[in-house]
């Protein structure tokens, strides 16, 4: 199968990324490689892409670069400050959406357009499979996914409603679990829509990856070297917003973040790439402080 996807904000991202188009840079979300091609391509013949990414499945993609300039590797966001040294990089981006290759994947279990196994790994080779959590996790705690990392306001009742269900079979599909919130008439949006970003949410345990990720790379960038993040979702950006804001100081001292940067996508774009909707690009530049 070939995979459709159209980076986020690109133009932008490259604008306030590449201060130094003969610099070392880091993309931590290759995902179908939408970014770090074009990076590539802005890039002098001295400059070098570094690219991770911790789904096992885009390193045939990566694999398809054939350039010197490019290395690629399997890897968290959390192991960011093990594999690169501190100051080495001008400028660390990462798109936080989930790409076409988990979402068109049946099998992934990402999506509750397509029936399949539910699953929800990044990498399905570790961890526990959202399936397995399903259907063991105590209410409260099915709850309280749902309502912190999903931002759903019926997580009770949609917690009430899995266990209940749960009582008379196994939920193992995308298709079992997305039937039980679907409701007859017209729907802005589909009522599974939080349940499934919340459980993903869960199961790659994200927001603390992003947590740990931000903070490896505040400390392996350059001076004047810049952090990129696109976020998706309120409660991922207000992560990232909060940590360019003030949250940084409590982890790594002596730099600040300054030149803070918020950019949105254009009508233009939310238009022709409906996925930009809800999308915010958020740049901020290292100053190491003495």
């Amino acid at each position: 199968m070939i995979y459709s996807h159209e980076p986020v904000l690109l133009s932008e991202s490259l604008t306030n990324l590449l201060v130094d188009k003969s610099g070392s840079y880091l993309d931590c979300t290759f995902g179908l490689g939408g970014h770090s091609k074009k990076i590539l391509e802005n890039l002098s013949s001295d400059g070098l892409l570094y690219s991770i990414d911790k789904d096992i499945e885009v390193k045939k993609y990566a694999h398809l670069i054939k350039d010197k300039r490019f290395k690629f590797q399997i890897s968290t966001f959390s192991e960011i400050s093990k594999i690169f040294e501190k100051k080495s990089m001008n400028g660390v981006l990462f798109d936080l959406g989930v790409s076409s290759l988990q979402l068109d994947k049946a099998e992934r279990g990402f999506s509750f357009m397509r029936n399949g196994t539910l699953d929800m790994r990044f990498d399905n080779t570790s961890g526990m499979s959202a399936k397995d959590w399903i259907n063991t996790a105590p209410e409260k705690e099915i709850a309280d996914v749902l309502y912190y990392f999903g931002e759903e306001r019926r997580s009770r009742q949609y917690a009430k409603k899995i266990i209940s269900a749960r009582k008379d079979s196994e939920i193992d599909s995308t298709k079992k679990l997305s039937d039980l919130f679907i409701k007859k008439g017209f729907q802005k949006k589909h009522p599974a829509t939080n349940l499934f970003r919340g459980i993903r949410i869960k199961i790659n345990n994200e927001f603390e990856e992003l947590k740990k990720g931000l903070i490896s790379s505040v400390e392996i960038l350059k001076n004047e070297g810049i952090l990129a993040v696109i976020s998706f979702h309120s409660s991922e950006d207000r992560i990232v917003k909060n940590f360019f804001r003030r949250d940084y100081l409590d982890f790594v001292e002596g730099i600040r973040l300054k030149n803070l940067v918020k950019i949105k996508p254009s009508e233009e774009e939310k238009l022709s790439n409906p996925r930009s909707r809800s999308a915010i690009l958020r740049t901020g530049e290292i100053e190491y402080v003495s």
